[in-house]
């Protein structure tokens, strides 16, 4: 295992709380979408499957394939039923690579909570 981002440690000081509330496991699959800008006028977007693992009142933990850019806001899709899905938006608040094998990476993504909604699908 390689750590790539880690958090700064003024990230930990502006939000002293960060590791104080209670986490609860939860996996659950999930899909999002990541926006990236590769310049002026070019916006390439790319979906990917996930898995929560655990959940707090305030973000959540995500196995992502891709990883977001550092304070990325990006949406996440998780199903509550087959006719009804939520939609939560969120920002990556760090970012820590894995390593399977020679060349498979994934990604532990610790995100936060902007807002969430209900859709129906």
């Amino acid at each position: 295992m390689t750590s790539s981002q880690t958090p700064p440690i003024e990230d930990e000081a502006a939000n002293p709380d960060r590791r104080g509330a209670e986490r609860a496991p939860k996996i659950e699959t999930c899909f999002y979408q990541l926006t990236h800008f590769s310049g002026q006028q070019i916006v390439e977007f790319s979906d990917g499957h996930g898995l929560s693992l655990n959940t707090s009142p305030g973000g959540f933990l995500l196995l992502m394939s891709k990883p977001p850019e550092s304070r990325q806001v990006f949406e996440v899709y998780t199903s509550l039923s087959k006719e009804e899905r939520t939609v939560k938006l969120v920002e990556a608040c760090w970012t820590r690579e894995l390593t399977f094998g020679v060349s498979s990476y994934v990604y532990l993504v610790g995100v936060r909570f902007l807002f969430e909604t209900a859709c129906l699908m």
